[in-house]
């Protein structure tokens, strides 16, 4: 596949100041961002559904699709609810571009997930030429500028548009865009095939299993949750992590999950609906204690007591510079990235208070930046003398970066999901695990 200039490469800003490491690495985690991880991977409710059902199920779709030659579903160690999707044979990808096919153009964020293997979703597409019929066949472009005229019904022109793939028309145009007051919605473009080499399955997920990067499945696992524990997830929305909680909870105990926008608690309440043990809030984390209230049996909504949780999930707002492929980067200034390490202190020094003596915090990030992990981490164990770094398994990604103020020991102690790490076909991640030292 053909690859675009990575949108970090002339910008002092990420390449440099924030990314902060040396020349040699930089080059390879440049070009690593830009790429695609090819591995598809699903987590499966296991309290609806077995593994076995659920890898049935994919693997009979994938030989509907591609016969003999479709790609391997397999499981990992240590990790039972998961199941994965090999990328497809390298033949099955070699898509060149039909001049005589008309063209579809979508933005960045929409190309990204093509690439992942989804189809193309109405408030993605930013062009269609004219007079595409339906069930016509299309060639796909990601327009890498922005700078692309919503609605154009004339073929784009830009040398920094990127072909994508095929795909086969389900909405024309006066569907996307003729009712401004009702914005379209649902799959626009059915993708046929794409140049990434994952398989363009669309997305599978249901209540039974759900499309997840890997190193979010890990995340939940290293935290290590069990039935009838009082856990807090403080960042919750979309709400994946919170299932996943609940799940290795057996549904049982009580999982309180908080999110600062209301829009995003109202897309995620239908999904936790199922779970008997999750409560959802509308509210800011970084006020999330109550100092004042005295510990309590059962918990009402937010603010809590101190010491009110058995452990705590902070998977932090971030400037998600680990998200792959990177086809563009909406920051542009330093006050920008600068911002997220404020907001993730002020989150943990509500974590840290929230936590019983005893108890586990994980802190995690989608992010490549030092200041957002092994810096934040490095803070977090000078700011609080209670809390202890230990090791973050089960164990997938690679160390952290070893620092001035952040030791090798400490390194090894978390885990740093990059180009350097021995599972490195995942997105960009770092996770952390603490636990709160019991009252002497």
């Amino acid at each position: 596949m053909f690859y675009p200039k990575s949108p970090f490469l002339g910008n002092p800003l990420l390449e440099a100041e924030i990314l902060k490491v040396n020349s040699a690495a930089l080059a390879p985690l440049l070009e690593w961002l830009c790429r695609t991880p090819k591995v598809t991977t699903y987590r499966v409710n296991t309290l609806r559904m077995s593994v076995e059902a659920f890898r049935e199920k994919l693997e009979e779709k994938l030989v509907a699709r591609y016969g003999q030659e479709s790609p391997k579903v397999y499981g990992l160690p240590k990790l039972p609810e998961v199941l994965c999707i090999e990328p497809l044979a390298a033949r099955l990808t070699e898509v060149s571009v039909d001049p005589n096919l008309k063209e579809v153009i979508v933005d960045t964020c929409c190309g990204a997930a093509l690439l992942r293997g989804a189809h193309i979703y109405a408030p993605g597409v930013l062009a269609m030429e004219s007079n595409a019929q339906l069930q016509e066949l299309v060639s796909v472009y990601a327009d890498l500028t922005g700078k692309c005229k919503r609605g154009s019904v004339t073929r784009y022109s830009s040398s920094e548009k990127i072909f994508l793939g095929t795909g086969k028309v389900l909405m024309q145009r006066y569907q996307l865009f003729n009712n401004l007051d009702k914005p379209a919605s649902g799959i626009a473009v059915e993708m046929q095939s794409n140049v990434s080499g994952v398989p363009p399955l669309g997305d599978l997920s249901n209540e039974d299993a759900l499309l997840q990067n890997l190193p979010s499945i890990v995340c939940v696992r290293v935290l290590n949750p069990q039935p009838g524990e009082r856990v807090l997830d403080m960042c919750a929305a979309p709400g994946n992590k919170t299932s996943h909680i609940a799940e290795l909870m057996c549904d049982q105990g009580s999982v309180v999950a908080l999110d600062n926008s209301a829009s995003r608690v109202r897309s995620m309440v239908p999904k936790l609906a199922g779970y008997k043990s999750i409560t959802a809030h509308v509210f800011d984390s970084t006020k999330a204690v109550a100092p004042d209230l005295a510990p309590r049996g059962e918990l009402s909504g937010p603010p809590f007591p101190c010491g009110s949780f058995d452990r705590i999930l902070l998977d932090a707002p971030c400037s998600g510079l680990g998200n792959r492929p990177q086809l563009s980067c909406s920051i542009k200034q330093a006050k920008v990235l600068h911002s997220y390490p404020n907001i993730q202190r002020r989150l943990f020094l509500q974590a840290v208070q929230l936590l019983r003596p005893g108890g586990t915090l994980v802190y995690s990030t989608c992010t490549v930046t030092e200041e957002e992990c092994e810096c934040l981490v490095s803070w977090a164990l000078r700011k609080f003398s209670e809390l202890r770094l230990v090791d973050a398994t089960p164990r997938w990604g690679g160390p952290g970066l070893p620092l001035p103020d952040f030791n090798e020991t400490n390194s090894r102690l978390v885990q740093r999901f990059g180009p350097s790490g021995e599972n490195s076909d995942t997105v960009g991640f770092f996770i952390a695990k603490f636990q709160k030292k019991i009252n002497e």
